[in-house]
């Protein structure tokens, strides 16, 4: 009520006294206009009784009755007409219902905006009903909500942070009321791909209800521990049936479905156009019967990467199936199948495909075989299949016999115990999954690191080792690198390490690494030697605790160790060192080894210039000589390169190169580019080469379709012609040539058979070997070489001779085989200056025959002690190999005459110590 005060109120001092108040006669007339209760006339307008009158002064109240005091104001809004109201309403500023307001799904404030919106969800009911707004995420979750009479709760749709193109609720027990709720959220929502909804008590009603809600937009779907039934399963093969159908990862692990409700999903991912990559059906009770359908599967699904059936009753010849299946699999990365029960044979031959397996898959990368009733026999087959293996950077075999060491060797200790076993690691893929150490190493779980151990030296350091606690500090040698540098590239855990280094029987710290204080007593053995030792301090190198082993998109390790590649061998010398010092003038090759001096080489060039047609292809007399001068420079290359090639598809024992060869060696030098010079071009010229010398038509020596030596430099000036000069890149012969030497050189020279003799034959460690054994060596020459030895010839033995001593010792296998016995038979053959009118190309001398011996054995490289990975066998010395291969012509090609006369040796000549003199 509005109270009119007169000019007489006033406040006197600080005790702020009312001197007087009274009510003018305007106010009281504008109070008898306003009010509508009562007769005006009934107003009393005297004045207030006087309630405080100080003295000397006037009255100042007046009486007013109580009705008009609660009579309500009419206000002029009060007349306006509803239509009036409506056009007032259309024309102020528009306000935004509480649905028009966007709000966001993920942030800080998101939670908070949702619980608010539970709270005016009657109001917002109203407002979409009346103004026929469509409901929001949120008003469709509340009002599902209310409607199954549940809590509103986020349901992984709303959240803090996150992506909002995922829903991850794993673990929370909601149950189907509340997968209905989230379903309803996911109604205007098709921006979310990835649900993963595990462990949440979803039945088939809830399976029923969020598959049909997302079967068209997700791409990740994890129902693992739930209980999605029939109509679950039903209601997943409709949408794996649609075209829209976009799932990548299917997860059903532990939803106890049995054979019969797996078996429709996987023939509906058989019969269906699908993108599945990653598929979880592990814990499902599956036995041998839906093992063929899963052969099926690993073979018909080209885009499936994972395929995990850990812990189901799948026995041996189940296993056989789906092995069967993985050998021969070119997509498949990761498998888990642990906890089956392969081992159990049931007359199968489960074990010998798990080695196949093994030994021929090259694309898997995390295997998982732990826990499956292997015998001890059977792990024993399956280690040595796993050795050869470098591209499995992954593999589980936790709970067989056996375990698998840093370098992801698995190492079978027949006295060991199985351990009990409580939780095992489960893979997931290419990810690392625990910081932990486990005794069972896995580089991706476990997140292992490469790491370059380098020692600087500081004078002799041979022999020198390095010890790490993760390895209970066993030695590792660390061989000396052609440069002189002391590198070894290896794989160690996350975390701290630490290590320390043996130089000469000593234990010390390297200075280019951390280290810390120690000063606790390390055992450890030094070949085959306890050995104790104190050291203040300790290296140390520490490594992230997490890391991702491999790159998902290049499906590359990030790391260039290779599983299973051996430690380098230390072979301590055991031969007191001779008096004498070793040269080649005292070695057993002096006498009839003939070196290639220049003089020599000078005299083989002219003699395949002038047999060679090349006169015809560069006609300039100007031109000529140049090109002579540029193919002399090279003709070391040349006729080194041609040698190699030569031996790759010879003409019964004529050495040449065949179309085909010639084909791969234009393929390694890259002349044919299909732009400049096409493979027809290159046949053209191949033989045109071939036809151009018919002055020795007839001539064995000279196959009609192959290329000999001087021809082979004549096939490379009319490459050079075609390809360079008549295409304008080259403005003369003389350039052309140039520039065919200069493209080929990168290839070519790679091939020098003296560089190998240099490095590798020619010391003294083989000198001593063949001397040893040369008695051997002429019965195994004289023996042999008598297949095209003419009476009163001098003996000499031919290709198929080597060959037959190859045979009886039993060489050939797949790493070798008759190409490899054809190119140690020629490399060893000493030049010849003409190889048109002579055999002695196909002669092999005994000199050259220990040379041919010395090839084989460096190809072969038998192993010096039993269990050594082809690795180990191929970083032998050459004598040791060289002696190997002796021993087993001794036992094979020798006869028994022999062996009674000379004996049969077993004992290697370098394990022996000579006494003092």
């Amino acid at each position: 009520m509005h109270v009119g005060l007169s000019n007489k109120f006033s406040i006197q001092g600080s005790k702020r006294k009312i001197v007087s108040l009274q009510f003018s006669d305007k106010t009281v007339e504008d109070y008898s206009k306003g009010f509508s209760i009562g007769d005006p006339s009934d107003l009393n307008t005297q004045q207030f009784p006087q309630l405080y009158i100080p003295v000397g002064k006037k009255q100042m109240f007046q009486k007013v009755d109580r009705f008009s005091v609660l009579q309500q104001i009419k206000k002029e809004e009060d007349k306006l007409t509803d239509k009036d109201i409506m056009r007032q309403l259309q024309e102020s500023p528009e306000h935004k219902l509480e649905d028009q307001i966007p709000k966001a799904l993920v942030g800080s404030q998101s939670a908070r905006s949702y619980f608010q919106h539970y709270k005016v969800l009657n109001k917002v009911k109203q407002q979409n009903e009346y103004h026929k707004i469509n409901d929001s995420i949120q008003t469709q979750m509340l009002k599902q909500a209310e409607s199954q009479d549940v809590l509103p709760c986020k349901l992984g749709l709303i959240k803090l942070n996150g992506n909002e193109s995922q829903i991850s609720i794993n673990n929370h027990h909601y149950g189907d009321k509340y997968i209905s709720v989230l379903s309803e959220g996911l109604c205007q929502n098709q921006g979310v791909k990835e649900f993963l909804l595990s462990n949440n008590r979803i039945k088939q009603n809830g399976a029923v209800t969020i598959l049909n809600q997302i079967g068209k937009q997700a791409t990740v779907l994890d129902l693992s521990k739930n209980d999605i039934g029939q109509l679950g399963v039903d209601c997943l093969c409709q949408q794996l049936q649609m075209r829209e159908n976009k799932m990548e990862v299917i997860n059903i692990e532990d939803n106890k479905l049995g054979d019969k409700f797996v078996m429709k999903i996987l023939k509906c991912l058989l019969n269906t156009q699908n993108k599945v990559k990653v598929l979880n059906i592990s814990k499902n009770f599956l036995t041998n019967e839906i093992c063929d359908l899963i052969k099926e599967i690993i073979i018909q699904l080209d885009l499936l990467e994972e395929l995990y059936i850990h812990w189901n009753q799948i026995k041996g010849s189940g296993g056989q199936k789906i092995f069967e299946a993985l050998v021969e699999n070119k997509n498949m990365i990761v498998f888990d199948g642990s906890w089956n029960s392969f081992g159990i044979s049931e007359k199968s031959n489960c074990t010998q495909k798990v080695c196949d397996f093994l030994s021929q898959n090259k694309i898997m990368l995390h295997c998982d075989l732990s826990a499956n009733q292997f015998t001890l026999q059977d792990c024993k087959l399956i280690a040595n299949s796993l050795k050869p293996n470098r591209t499995m950077y992954g593999f589980h075999f936790t709970g067989n016999w056996g375990i698998v060491d840093p370098r992801g060797f698995l190492i079978i200790d027949d006295n060991a115990q199985q351990k009990v076993l409580g939780d095992t690691l489960r893979i997931k893929g290419l990810e690392q999954v625990t910081t932990q150490r486990h005794e069972d190493v896995c580089w991706i779980c476990e997140g292992w690191q490469e790491q370059v151990f380098d020692w600087i030296p500081d004078g002799e350091c041979d022999p020198l080792f390095l010890h790490m606690n993760f390895e209970e500090y066993k030695q590792v040698y660390i061989p000396k690198r052609n440069d002189g540098t002391y590198k070894l590239p290896l794989m160690i855990p996350t975390g701290q390490t630490q290590f320390l280094f043996t130089v000469i029987d000593n234990q010390m710290i390297a200075e280019n690494y951390e280290n810390i204080k120690f000063g606790h007593v390390i055992k450890f053995k030094m070949n085959g030697i306890n050995v104790s030792c104190q050291l203040d301090n300790i290296n140390i190198v520490k490594k992230l605790k997490h890391f991702q082993l491999m790159d998902k998109k290049e499906m590359k390790a990030l790391t260039s160790v290779l599983p299973r590649t051996p430690d380098p061998i230390y072979i301590p010398p055991k031969l007191k060192k001779q008096k004498r010092i070793w040269s080649f003038p005292i070695s057993i090759w002096f006498k009839d080894f003939r070196f290639e001096n220049e003089e020599f080489l000078r005299k083989c060039f002219e003699k395949d210039w002038s047999c060679s047609k090349i006169s015809k292809v560069v006609k300039n007399p100007d031109e000529f000589n140049e090109v002579k001068n540029l193919l002399w420079k090279d003709y070391k290359m040349i006729k080194e390169t041609y040698k190699w090639y030569s031996s790759y598809n010879p003409s019964g024992d004529v050495w040449s190169i065949s179309s085909n060869v010639i084909t791969d060696f234009s393929s390694s030098t890259e002349l044919v580019d299909n732009k400049t010079f096409k493979l027809s071009d290159l046949d053209l010229k191949f033989i045109a080469t071939c036809a151009a010398s018919i002055e020795y038509k007839g001539n064995y020596r000279n196959p009609e379709r192959a290329l000999c030596r001087y021809q082979f430099m004549e096939f490379l000036v009319r490459v050079s012609d075609d390809k360079y000069l008549k295409q304008k890149q080259a403005n003369n012969m003389i350039d052309s040539v140039q520039m065919i030497l200069d493209q080929c050189r990168p290839i070519m020279q790679q091939y020098n058979a003296q560089k190998w003799r240099d490095e590798r034959y020619f010391n003294e460690q083989c000198d001593d070997c063949l001397k040893y054994y040369k008695t051997l060596l002429n019965y195994v020459y004289n023996r042999y070489s008598i297949k095209k030895v003419k009476p009163g010839q001098k003996k000499f033995m031919c290709l198929d001779e080597l060959h037959e001593i190859c045979g009886q010792a039993g060489l050939f296998d797949e790493k070798f085989v008759d190409r490899d016995a054809d190119l140690a038979f020629n490399l060893s053959m000493m030049l010849q200056i003409d190889e048109l009118e002579s055999d002695r190309i196909f002669q092999m001398t005994f000199v050259e025959f220990m040379e041919a011996i010395a090839r084989i054995a460096e190809k072969v490289s038998l192993p010096a002690t039993p269990d050594m990975s082809w690795e180990q066998r191929q970083q032998q010395p050459l004598h040791i190999k060289l002696e190997r291969l002796l021993i087993l012509l001794a036992q094979t090609c020798a006869s028994e005459e022999y062996k009674q006369q000379y004996g049969n040796p077993q004992k290697s000549i370098f394990d022996v110590q000579p006494d003092d003199d």
